[in-house]
């Protein structure tokens, strides 16, 4: 009987391969221009907290962006994987230079309005000495006080009118106070300058000085309420032959006068 040696039955082995070593790992790249973002930023957001440092905030803060996309830009290539430091410092400088930029322009809006008053006129051509205002037109103040000048109009001589003269027209327009704001205002003198009411020839229009009319028709209140709104109806004796009646308005103490010129024709 045939045998095959022991050894022919057992399998065959193949050599056991050697370990290969662990391959250290690689130290991360620095991402110097990331970190330059983050600290120019950080001293872009002190600069904006100062008068003097407004101007500087707003190039350091654009410094600080520059670098942010530079480093974010090494991220995407792979030259380093550090990329926290330089979106901080991209997002916190454009911010320090668009507050910055902000606060300088508010600064220097102020300082060209450092004189202005809250009565001051701010409708071109109302000032009186300029360029007058036509009727129905209006006359707004910085604080949201306005005055609208109706049309003038012929109407029949008030009767008991005790200073109409021989001939003259009596002539009807509307004077409109609005209290745009949410304060009070006291109107001053009820805001009518008679004497500026000017004629042909240097002629002060009077009238009327009806006592039934004044009691029938009330004259502006002493103030206005908040967004209120007050119409009265003003009247004027007018010589014959006069074309024009220039109106002159200033509603409260220390504000501009408002000028009008209404055609009488």
């Amino acid at each position: 009987m045939n045998t095959k040696p022991q050894a022919d039955r057992l399998p065959d082995l193949a050599p056991e391969q050697p370990k290969q070593p662990k391959q250290p790992k690689q130290p991360k790249q620095p991402n110097g221009v990331g970190t330059a973002s983050l600290v120019l930023a950080v001293i872009a957001v002190l600069a904006a907290m100062t008068l003097i440092g407004m101007p500087f905030a707003v190039l350091i803060g654009l410094a600080a962006a520059i670098c942010g996309l530079i480093g974010r830009g090494k991220v995407k290539r792979g030259e380093t994987d550090e990329g926290g430091l330089a979106l901080a410092g991209l997002i916190v400088g454009t911010t320090a230079a668009v507050v910055g930029l902000g606060l300088m322009a508010w600064f220097i809006n102020g300082l060209s309005h450092i004189h202005d008053r809250p009565e001051d006129l701010v409708s071109q051509g109302a000032k009186y000495g300029g360029t007058p205002l036509a009727a129905g037109q209006t006359a707004r103040y910085r604080d949201g006080m306005k005055v609208t000048v109706g049309k003038a109009r012929r109407v029949p001589n008030l009767p008991g009118d005790l200073v109409l003269g021989k001939d003259e027209l009596t002539y009807e327009f509307t004077v409109t106070y609005v209290n745009d704001q949410k304060k009070t205002v006291r109107l001053a003198g009820n805001g009518i300058d008679m004497e500026k009411k000017v004629l042909p020839g240097n002629l002060t229009p009077t009238g009327p000085m009806s006592p039934t009319y004044d009691r029938e028709n009330p004259w502006f209140p002493k103030e206005l309420a908040p967004h209120q709104k007050v119409t009265v109806k003003l009247h004027v004796n007018v010589p014959p032959g006069s074309t024009d009646l220039d109106f002159t308005c200033s509603p409260t103490d220390y504000r501009d006068d408002a000028h009008w010129v209404l055609s009488l024709r």
